[in-house]
């Protein structure tokens, strides 16, 4: 009989270790844009444009590469 003493259930996979790291930035980099558009709200209009801007850039590239595997 085997007794797993690590305190892990069996079949679930463990936390990269890079994941801590990774919320921090990602959480210090959502502070800073939210300061960014509390100082200019004018940023939000450019952020949306270029977010709609890249939507429309992919799915341009994924018709074209879809035409040309079509023929």
């Amino acid at each position: 009989m085997d007794i797993n003493l690590k305190g892990r259930m069996p079949g679930v996979p463990s936390l990269p270790p890079q994941l801590p790291s990774l919320l921090l930035a990602l959480g210090c980099g959502s502070i800073g844009l939210g300061v960014l558009l509390i100082m200019n709200p004018e940023l939000l209009t450019y952020l949306v444009a270029f977010v709609f801007i890249l939507i429309g850039g992919l799915l341009l590239l994924t018709g074209w590469r879809a035409k040309r595997m079509l023929g």
